[in-house]
């Protein structure tokens, strides 16, 4: 695949999205989730990421992230998933690919569709019936 370039930039809002191959799992068991999460907290950080909103799925992810620093969104996608895969696929004996390619990403360039995008990604488990309400 050709290299995605520079083209987040510092103060806007993305949101980030992928799936897993073929459809299959990302989140194998409760300790994966808590684990991803985790990784997000450390490289949000240090990466200078803010996390507007996420939904992490059994076989896709969806973040709605700002970047806050001139460093780009993509270094923290790139970094978290890599450790989550390297963990992932020595707990679950696996190896091969996990996601379906590169991540997607979306520029949200108005108010309107981040509100929108909010409500999307927090009524994805509802959706699916994983959950009755969005907090849970």
């Amino acid at each position: 695949m050709p290299y995605r370039g520079n083209v987040f930039a510092k103060g806007f809002y993305y949101h980030v999205y992928n799936r897993g191959a073929g459809r299959g799992l990302l989140f194998f068991n409760p300790g994966n989730y808590e684990y991803c999460l985790r990784l997000v907290k450390r490289y949000s950080e240090r990466y200078g990421v803010a996390v507007i909103a996420y939904c992490l799925m059994p076989n896709h992810y969806h973040f709605l992230l700002r970047q806050e620093t001139d460093e780009p969104l993509s270094r923290f996608i790139n970094v978290l998933f890599n450790a989550y895969v390297q963990a992932v696929s020595r707990q679950q004996e696996r190896t091969g690919t996990l996601f379906e390619g590169r991540f997607h990403h979306v520029w949200v360039d108005r108010e309107e569709y981040l509100v929108h995008l909010c409500r999307y990604v927090h009524l994805n488990p509802v959706k699916a019936e994983l959950v009755s309400l969005p907090e849970d």
